[in-house]
């Protein structure tokens, strides 16, 4: 495994001090941290696939993270009702960035065709940043053809179509990540998490990347994955499509959400929920104002606390980020089955505890 390639224009030691001495002091003090470029897409951008990548790095301090879109204006994340705006359009990030990231990281879009995202993407990988692409992200990369000639992996349900689509890729099972050369791409959407520390560690080597899994509760975050032990039955499919359609026992579940809440927390727990097939997911703070995650994101609130509907339900955030998808489960299964609890272990590709 090679270390990360920093492209931060170093100087010999001896022109580095020159260059001090005539250069102004602000230009001095540039931020020399990687950059690391998160796409999203007004179209719709996969919750978890963004958040928790871009919470990980953000909150690790060890790179330079931006939100990139080919235009301004809010981002819808689904499965959730909640939107963001990016720091930046594809654009001014070209111009403030002429060099190139040195992180590309892709997670699932709604429009993995958009024209305007490949573009960027490729001139992105001519600069030479490695691309990362979180779960179906895949398809972009693919589209892109930066996967030809290379090994990759994507959502378990997604191999074969992508098998068939991109034959020049050798489609990988049983490994949580693949890295090849300067392409790293992931399994379904709880490879986030682990992908996300990887690149941490790249950056800036083991005992920081300790530090952080540390924080968010993760003891590793090691490529072990068996790909077989994820399989949709035909039971499952019948569950699925009657609880879809069966409206009226569709539930409201609130989570509650103030400045400082952990964006990890939040992404996995408003994941989990709608992929029962029996409820339907929002946030409220107490006046339904914008609020200012642990990691720096400004998320939309869908309600104020005083406009909670009777009978809604409401689950909690652990103190533990990385434990919100087990805390979750342990809730929706108590409230809809254990059939609920393996349609999101399915979904989210996470081989349960």
């Amino acid at each position: 495994m090679s270390a990360p390639r920093l492209r931060r224009r170093a100087l010999p030691a001896a022109l580095a001090l020159a260059a001090l001495a005539i250069v102004p002091a602000a230009h001095a003090q540039r931020d020399a941290r990687p950059v690391v470029a998160i796409v999203a897409d007004a179209n719709g951008t996969e919750l978890t696939d963004f958040m928790i990548p871009r919470a990980t790095l953000a909150g690790s301090g060890v790179a330079q993270v931006v939100v990139v879109a080919a235009h301004a204006g809010r981002i819808a994340l689904p499965p959730s009702s909640m939107t963001v705006e990016p720091d930046q359009t594809m654009a001014a990030f070209d111009a403030t960035h002429p060099a190139g990231a040195d992180y590309v990281i892709v997670p699932a879009l709604v429009d993995h065709a958009n024209p305007a995202v490949i573009a960027w993407l490729r001139r992105q990988a001519a600069h030479g940043a490695t691309i990362v692409s979180i779960c179906e992200g895949v398809w972009v990369v693919a589209e892109a053809g930066l996967l030809d000639g290379r090994s990759a992996t994507s959502h378990w349900h997604a191999l074969d179509a992508l098998a068939k689509k991109y034959p020049r890729t050798q489609w990988v099972r049983d490994r949580r990540y693949v890295v090849d050369d300067h392409v790293i791409t992931s399994t379904g959407v709880t490879a986030s998490l682990p992908v996300s520390l990887f690149i941490v560690e790249r950056i800036a080597g083991r005992q920081v990347a300790d530090s952080v899994a540390r924080r968010v509760g993760v003891t590793t975050w090691d490529p072990t994955h068996e790909t077989a032990a994820f399989h949709l039955t035909k039971g499952m499919y019948a569950r699925a499509i009657l609880n879809h359609f069966a409206w009226w026992r569709q539930d409201l579940i609130g989570v509650p959400v103030a400045d400082g809440v952990d964006e990890i927390a939040l992404a996995l727990t408003l994941d989990a929920i709608p992929r029962t097939m029996r409820a339907k997911a929002f946030t409220w703070s107490v006046d339904g104002a914008p609020v200012i995650g642990r990691q720096g994101l400004r998320l939309s609130v869908d309600r104020a606390r005083g406009a909670i509907p009777n009978g809604a339900r409401e689950i909690r955030l652990p103190s533990t980020p990385a434990s919100a998808l087990d805390s979750a489960l342990v809730q929706l299964t108590r409230w809809y089955g254990s059939d609920a609890a393996e349609l999101i272990a399915m979904g989210m590709e996470y081989q349960r505890r």
